[in-house]
């Protein structure tokens, strides 16, 4: 009953699928991908269906954490995780160019002495890769790195870099490592283990912990994204 009470809260609280019959997981389907007339400009129709995606998924989502997890269901963060999720893909696929926005200036600041940093990132443009960049206390290139990556939510390919610059790291035989990203939700989890990641990202989370407790000292550090690509702040 939780469930459903909180499936609904998230659903009502888009407005999506109000007044609509729907009595089949093929009428959902049938739903999403063909909405109801709405006043968006015919550039944004696809948002809608995004949307809506969004909420079926965190719906499953959350009947996978209340069933498989002992977790309660949160109906304000489920709301926020398919708010946060929703601006993501937006900002990577959306065909508008939006106007320049006021950003803080970000300048890359230098590891301690005998400390490595390592800024990893995610492209999820049409070449879909991950890329790192090595760098020492004086802020000399290392070693630059880069690889394809599958198709995949933005949120999971941000984890999958992160796991990736880590193996790195130890292939390199660094011992003292500072991580740094822009993905708040992966980097926010990991140095934390009272957060609980999303099931989805639980395994790769998991990944990073273990296999960081081979570095003698490790850091994880968020950075805002100076723009609006896929970028590192340079030095």
């Amino acid at each position: 009953m939780q469930f459903c009470q909180s499936s609904l809260g998230i659903t009502f609280s888009f407005e999506l699928i109000a007044l609509w019959a729907i009595r089949s997981n093929k009428d959902i389907i049938k739903f999403i991908m063909t909405p109801p007339n709405s006043p968006f400009p015919a550039h944004e129709q696809w948002t809608i269906s995004l949307k809506m995606a969004l909420i079926v998924d965190e719906i499953w989502q959350t009947r996978n954490h209340i069933q498989f997890q002992d977790g309660k269901a949160d109906v304000l963060n489920a709301k926020q995780n398919v708010q946060k999720r929703f601006i993501e893909i937006l900002k990577v696929y959306s065909p508008i160019i939006l106007p320049p926005q006021k950003q803080v200036s970000v300048k890359w600041s230098p590891p301690p002495q005998c400390w490595i940093k390592i800024n990893v990132d995610a492209a999820l443009n049409s070449s879909r890769v991950l890329a790192a960049v090595d760098r020492d206390h004086h802020g000399e290139v290392l070693f630059l790195w880069g690889t394809r990556h599958q198709l995949c939510s933005p949120a999971q390919a941000e984890d999958d870099a992160l796991l990736w610059a880590v193996k790195l790291a130890i292939h390199g035989q660094w011992s003292s490592v500072i991580f740094e990203g822009d993905a708040k939700n992966c980097f926010d989890v990991v140095p934390n283990p009272e957060h609980i990641p999303d099931w989805h990202s639980s395994t790769t989370i998991s990944n990073i912990c273990c296999f960081s407790s081979r570095f003698v000292s490790v850091k994880f550090c968020w950075v805002r994204r100076n723009g609006e690509t896929p970028q590192f702040v340079p030095f």
